[in-house]
């Protein structure tokens, strides 16, 4: 049962990042929210399927890995979890080093990523257990 509620999890999540995609131009802010959506999804994943998660990034990009028994991080190759490019011009970064383990009670490192791209900048949060998306502070000269 919780295999099939994890399964609906990521559909569902999968879904609502591809929603409206097709038509709009990349924006920070959907970056921002897909990034916490994905985030929210693996979280959810973790906990719901007994399994560790890591949050792994780089600058122009970020994805997901599973840790096997053997302490290993095996990369994600779905499309709820996979590896994603950010849009031309857009950088993550991140308030902690990756990569982020999120726990399997809930009990997620919190982190913070800042989504920008020229003046727009956006933040996620993830307090280990939820994430969400809002505009950033401007950064302080």
């Amino acid at each position: 049962m919780l295999i099939v509620l994890t399964i609906v999890a990521v559909m569902a999540g999968a879904v609502t990042l591809g929603i409206g995609s097709v038509t709009r131009a990349p924006s920070v802010e959907t970056e921002a929210r897909r990034l916490a959506t994905r985030l929210q999804a693996a979280a959810d994943d973790a906990m719901l399927g007994d399994r560790m998660v890591a949050f792994t990034a780089e600058k122009h990009g970020y994805g997901f890995a599973t840790i096997g028994t053997n302490g290993k991080m095996i990369a994600r190759s779905d499309d709820a979890l996979g590896f994603h490019r950010l849009p031309g011009g857009m950088v993550v970064t991140l308030s902690v080093r990756p990569p982020v383990i999120l726990g399997i009670d809930g009990a997620g490192r919190p982190l913070s990523a800042v989504v920008e791209s020229g003046s727009q900048r956006w933040l996620v949060t993830y307090d280990g257990l939820t994430a969400r998306a809002a505009p950033a502070p401007a950064p302080k000269a």
